[in-house]
């Protein structure tokens, strides 16, 4: 019976193999040595990592390990097996864990081509099946210009979505949208060039939200968006506020270039009192009105606790100009050192506020206000003019380190960014560039990132380092490793804290120090709070950190005597080496 089973898997057009959970191979079918050269008895008892490329032997550890631990099976995993004479094929591979005492793995591989193959069909298929359901719908409920769904359809959609959301406690917002500027168009080139730019509006919109919400033509040049979802009034003028800037880009129509613009109104539900969807749908017409008036190109929310956090946003933002003409800012300075050997390799500047009332603010209580605006930018500017400074004295005190900057994604994304660097650089003619490194954070709303990755590497070709943030806490982390090219990577201060006694995290964090070895990156750990955290991390082979168990971000006039201290005696007093 055995002997019959075995033949049969021998017959599969697929590679069938079992594992142990120390990677020794226990079983292979003759798929292996016919399309990949390895004979069923070399493959008995040797390392699975014999077939794996290096990459894939980082997956393995960091992502299907976990995966099998926690769900006992993984599917549709591409990885790049090395062949017997050593040449790489892309294979896809499925894992099902074996529950039994034996703790067996059991693997399908199989020919990435073919699996390309079969996606691109049923990708062909679904488009059929998208088309055929495309052609039943019903013409009274869709917009024949735009294609998009017309006022009855989106009355009839609020109506079903209010009975769903009182049901289960859910909650979206209502978006009214009307095109700056459009009647001149209309007027100038006429209405075959109007017709033309509202299919180009409607396209703009489709592809630039979320699959799950409902676009509608209410009628003219006005657009309906319902946003699935609990919104609050910051989070939904984020999210517009990119969909206005998209609207705003040139429309090139037969060579002709046409720009408008967008007002947009918004409510959100629920609201205190309940409201028909017509009244909601009046809300947001009436927000949008208020943005007509307020200048045009803009985001105005028709409840009136919004009034009062606009209110209270201007008011902020008064508060640090006037602190900025004050010179109320300071930077602090927190080390970062080589934790095996104590060298202090340099710096991150911090900002911090000398309120006159409040006293020490952290950035935490300011900064998200600046978030978009040209204040934001402003500080931003004297946040690298004033770390600058202080490099060039530390430099010239003889301090040998490098001092880093954090840059966000709107602070990158301005038109201005590299020219204004180019200026501050210029005042610095004696300092070598290399000593400077922008920390950018990957969890940063960058919406143009080509544009962002094209100003990073003039940057780099300035002489200027970039150190990539939070490493791993966002979906982004490997295409920005791949596409971008990057100094450093810093390693998340929530996996450093967590690795003592999380198993998620620690492999996570062997992930990270094995992606930073393979891209030649330097590698820094946030987030070192204990002897036992560093020592962990040194093992692990991160040698750099930063974090309180190091020192606390200083002032600039407390670093200097804080490094001899620590070069003296603070270091050796607290990393205990036991040899």
């Amino acid at each position: 019976m055995v002997t019959s089973n075995l033949f049969s898997l021998d017959d599969f057009p697929i590679g069938c193999m079992v594992t142990d959970y120390k990677r020794r191979i226990l079983y292979s079918n003759r798929y292996l040595e016919q399309y990949h050269g390895y004979s069923t008895r070399d493959l008995l008892g040797a390392d699975l990592f014999i077939l794996l490329s290096k990459a894939s032997q980082i997956m393995y550890d960091t992502y299907i390990v976990p995966i099998l631990v926690r769900e006992k099976q993984c599917d549709e995993i591409r990885l790049s097996m090395v062949t017997r004479s050593t040449s790489t094929l892309p294979i896809v591979v499925n894992v099902l864990c074996d529950d039994s005492a034996n703790e067996r793995i059991f693997w399908s591989v199989s020919s990435s081509s073919r699996s390309d193959q079969l996606f691109q069909e049923l990708t062909e298929t679904k488009k059929l099946l998208e088309q055929k359901v495309s052609l039943l719908r019903t013409l009274s409920d869709t917009d024949q210009l735009t294609g998009l769904p017309n006022r009855a359809a989106l009355t009839k959609h609020l109506d079903q979505k209010i009975i769903d959301l009182q049901k289960n406690d859910m909650a979206f917002a209502l978006a009214f949208v009307d095109l700056d500027g459009f009647k001149e168009v209309n007027d100038l080139y006429g209405h075959h060039m109007g017709d033309r730019i509202l299919q180009l509006v409607a396209k703009r919109l489709a592809t630039n939200l979320r699959s799950d919400d409902l676009i509608a033509r209410f009628g003219g040049d006005e657009f309906v968006i319902f946003l699935n979802g609990r919104f609050s009034a910051g989070l939904v003028e984020e999210s517009l506020s990119r969909l206005i800037n998209k609207l705003s880009e040139p429309f090139d129509i037969d060579s002709v270039l046409l720009k408008l613009s967008a007002s947009i109104g918004v409510t959100l539900y629920p609201q205190s009192k309940e409201v028909e969807p017509d009244q909601l749908i009046r809300q947001a017409d009436q927000a949008m009105y208020q943005a007509k008036l307020s200048g045009k190109n803009q985001i105005c929310l028709f409840n009136v606790g919004n009034e009062q956090v606009q209110k209270g946003k201007q008011s902020e933002l008064n508060a640090i100009r006037a602190a900025m003409g004050a010179n109320q800012f300071e930077l602090y300075f927190q080390p970062k050192i080589n934790m095996l050997t104590g060298r202090v390799i340099g710096a991150e500047a911090l900002i911090r506020w000398n309120h006159p009332s409040d006293g020490l603010k952290e950035p935490a209580t300011f900064l998200p206000v600046l978030n978009n605006t040209s204040t934001g930018v402003e500080l931003g500017r004297w946040v690298i003019t004033s770390a600058l400074c202080q490099l060039q004295e530390w430099l010239q005190q003889g301090l040998d380190l490098h001092v880093s900057v954090n840059i966000d994604g709107y602070h990158l994304q301005h038109s201005q960014f590299l020219c204004d660097l180019s200026h501050i650089l210029a005042d610095f003619p004696g300092l070598p560039k290399q000593r400077l490194e922008l920390e950018v954070l990957e969890t940063s709303t960058i919406e143009d990132v080509s544009h962002v990755y094209s100003v990073l590497n003039a940057c780099r070709m300035m002489g200027i380092r970039i150190s990539l943030d939070d490493f791993g806490t966002g979906y982004s982390s490997l295409s920005h490793l791949r596409d971008l090219s990057v100094d450093t990577l810093k390693i998340d201060r929530s996996f450093v804290q967590n690795m003592l006694s999380s198993a998620g995290d620690l492999a996570i964090l062997k992930g990270v120090i094995g992606f930073a070895g393979a891209f030649e990156c330097d590698l820094v750990a946030e987030g070192v709070e204990t002897l036992q955290h560093s020592q962990q991390l040194i093992e692990l082979g991160c040698e750099c950190g930063q974090g309180y168990f190091i020192a606390r971000p200083m002032p600039a006039h407390a670093f200097k005597p804080w490094v001899e201290e620590w070069h003296q005696h603070a270091f050796k007093k607290q990393f205990k080496r036991h040899r």
